[in-house]
């Protein structure tokens, strides 16, 4: 059966009307097309929050170890410990033989034998040897300084530990006898 030129021409205009009538075939092309470009654009959102996690933690573990590498670096030397038992005063010769700079100190523990602490201070000083203060209150590599603690009651012959603790967490001990 052959087709004339217009029933031809009829024909494929009732396909092109039913087609352009037809929703539902144009609805799920449009929502796939929606659907397919929502994912992306999550996905994408996904992708920089990772990147910007990933570096945040990258830069805190980097911060971590860089301070705990600078706290391993850390090492204060005891030169002398002196009790002035008249001016119930204890002075504390310290020199920085690690290689840090700008190492300070925060805390200072004076406990008895048996451990008890007799004196927490947290308001440290530290001096030159020529009795001028420190200008930037740390101590650089090889640099030495002193400080003092005052009304303390100790009694003379008697074992003391003193556990001296840096700004950036190290600790250091010493015994000596008042």
């Amino acid at each position: 059966m052959k087709l004339k030129g217009n029933e031809c021409l009829e024909m494929n205009l009732r396909k092109i009307w039913k087609l352009l009538h037809e929703r539902r075939a144009v609805s799920e092309v449009v929502s796939n097309v929606i659907l397919t470009g929502a994912v992306i654009a999550v996905s994408f959102v996904v992708l920089v929050w990772a990147q910007y996690r990933s570096s945040a933690y990258n830069e805190q573990y980097s911060e971590a170890m860089n301070a705990d590498i600078a706290r391993l670096k850390e090492r204060l030397a005891f030169e002398y410990v002196f009790y002035n038992q008249t001016g119930r005063r204890l002075s504390v010769y310290l020199m920085n033989c690690g290689t840090i700079d700008n190492v300070t100190v925060r805390t200072v523990y004076v406990k008895d034998a048996a451990g008890a602490p007799i004196q927490v201070s947290s308001s440290i000083t530290l001096m030159h040897f020529n009795g001028t203060q420190i200008a930037d209150k740390d101590l650089d590599r090889g640099e030495e300084g002193y400080f003092v603690l005052s009304s303390l009651n100790l009694s003379t012959g008697a074992s003391y530990s003193l556990r001296v603790v840096t700004g950036r967490g190290s600790t250091f001990d010493h015994t000596f006898i008042a």
